[in-house]
């Protein structure tokens, strides 16, 4: 008869046999974990510049994303205060040979980059962690770092004497009780490019037809002047000499509301593409500079910023400017961290309004020379 219990020879060298096999999968997962960690510091030591924007907004990201970057990975980071526009015509002057290594740019401002050739492309395969950010939201030259809202900042106690209602929409900022009163981004403002398509479309204009936009605009808005930037913004409405601004970033406006200035954020009813947008979205992208010899060290930098462990590092940025982080984790930590940032978060972005800013783009000289024309 067949003996089913095994010998206690082959007993024994089955036992061996899958000591062997445990010791190999321990062995390989350490190897693999251990090359890894030196695949993540394989450029110890290293540097790379990035141009933020403003001193404060760069210390906030040295002291959130960049002190983990560097401790994980051994890279220094060198913080250059800038903007879009500089960073533009310093690229272009530099023969080939930037100075700069990746750069904050919002969507307008890339589009911009493109056209203008200082703008590179990252190869995919180097940051697997893209696969958590919403598609409507990836862009070849860089990730998304994070998301804010633009819609329209109100006086509600001037609205409530005027009878207002909310202005979602142009049918509210041309009412005669707000004519004078309202202020709208002048050219020279970061603020412009990314909200003039969608003040275009608001008048009932397109992005080609310029003088008839512009004209539009005029004969239904009165309004009060330009600003040049978020504290001339803040001054005028904290006075009360301004009483709505369109085109305003959400988290200023919730800013001054948090500062007693009796405020609201209202939501931004845009007709595009067949569809009623709320909102205008504005993605703020880390992207490769052209020709940068660091190309290897900002693609890990990316895909690191888009990791769970940088997420949680990074939540005192995402807090600070209440911009929307790129990923689901991400999202998560800050609200665990503040539940108020409900009221901030984009949850859908592709809910709100992305302009096709190269079709702008296309007739930007007509727009700078003519906006203006919107005081008349």
């Amino acid at each position: 008869m067949y003996n089913k219990k095994p010998s206690s020879h082959l007993w024994k060298m089955s036992i061996r046999l899958c000591g062997l096999s445990v010791a190999l999968v321990i062995g390989a997962t350490h190897g693999a974990l251990a090359q890894d960690a030196g695949n993540i510091r394989r450029f110890a030591g290293q540097s790379i510049s990035f141009a933020g924007y403003s001193s404060a907004f760069n210390d906030k990201w040295a002291a959130s994303f960049g002190k983990y970057f560097t401790e994980r990975t051994g890279i220094t980071i060198n913080w250059i205060p800038s903007s879009p526009s500089k960073n533009i015509t310093s690229i272009r002057a530099s023969g080939g040979n930037p100075d700069i290594d990746v750069m904050l740019m919002d969507s307008a401002n890339l589009a911009r980059g493109i056209q203008e050739g200082v703008v590179g492309t990252v190869d995919p395969a180097k940051i697997p962690n893209m696969k958590k950010v919403p598609e409507s939201l990836q862009i070849k030259a860089g990730i998304p770092s994070m998301a804010y809202r633009y819609g329209n900042c109100y006086r509600t106690d001037k609205f409530e004497q005027l009878k207002l209602g909310v202005p979602n929409d142009i049918a509210v900022w041309s009412a005669p009780g707000l004519a004078g009163r309202v202020m709208f981004p002048s050219t020279t403002a970061a603020q412009w490019l990314i909200n003039a398509p969608a003040i275009a479309l608001s008048a009932g204009g397109s992005y080609s037809d310029v003088s008839g936009s512009i004209k539009n605009l005029s004969s239904k808005v009165k309004a009060y002047g330009f600003f040049n930037s978020s504290g001339d913004m803040d001054a005028a409405m904290s006075a009360g000499d301004v009483w709505l601004t369109v085109g305003n970033n959400q988290g200023r406006c919730l800013a001054l509301k948090k500062q007693g200035v009796p405020v609201a954020y209202a939501t931004w009813n845009i007709d595009a593409n067949g569809k009623t947008y709320s909102d205008l979205i504005n993605p703020d992208n880390l992207v490769l500079v052209a020709n940068s010899p660091k190309k290897e060290l900002v693609e890990l930098m990316m895909n690191e910023f888009l990791s769970d462990e940088a997420a949680k590092a990074s939540v005192p940025l995402f807090i600070f400017i209440a911009g929307t982080p790129p990923t689901a984790a991400a999202i998560d930590a800050v609200m665990a961290a503040d539940a108020s940032a409900a009221e901030w978060i984009i949850k859908e972005p592709s809910k709100l309004f992305l302009p096709d800013y190269p079709a702008f783009l296309a007739n930007l000289r007509e727009w700078t020379t003519q906006w203006a024309g919107i005081l008349r």
